[in-house]
């Protein structure tokens, strides 16, 4: 005769050590993914702002340009001209790390104005390119805009 206390096993109830680990690791696996696509973004609306902030500046010389454009060309160019000016301003700016500005006189009063700084990425790397923000702008205070082409009669 059997005990009243003792009972054979019907059937299992609950979950195995096994099974416990396995859904923690699942788990942990999937947490690990979604870190790195929040860091991923958080990287993204970094290089996001600093392109906002580059251009903004890159923008604000060809503004300052314009506002001097009845003054003559020597305010544009030198040590105290408006781009020295202009790099020195840039240079202020914490946001953005290491920036690099060049204003360069392509002709008929264009200048390439660049802003460059240090993005994600190895340096080193052979290809390696920095991230940057270009603009090619007319600077009235440096020439009149080139003249527009005659048409021809036929």
């Amino acid at each position: 005769m059997e005990s009243p206390v003792y009972r054979p096993p019907r059937g299992q109830h609950g979950f195995g050590l096994i099974e416990v680990l396995v859904a923690l690791t699942i788990l942990s696996v999937g947490m690990l993914g979604l870190a790195v696509m929040q860091l991923n973004s958080l990287h993204a609306s970094r290089e996001s702002l600093n392109t906002t902030l580059a251009t903004i500046m890159v923008r604000d010389m060809n503004e300052r340009a314009w506002a001097h454009s009845d003054e003559a060309c020597e305010k544009l160019e030198g040590p105290e001209g408006l781009l020295s000016e202009w790099q020195g301003d840039v240079a202020k700016v914490d946001s953005l790390p290491s920036p690099t500005v060049s204003g360069k006189d392509i002709g008929n009063g264009l200048y390439d104005l660049e802003i460059t700084w240090q993005g994600r990425g190895d340096p080193d790397d052979a290809n390696y390119e920095p991230p940057h923000v270009n603009l090619v702008a007319f600077l009235p205070c440096k020439s009149s805009p080139p003249e527009e082409a005659e048409p021809i009669d036929e």
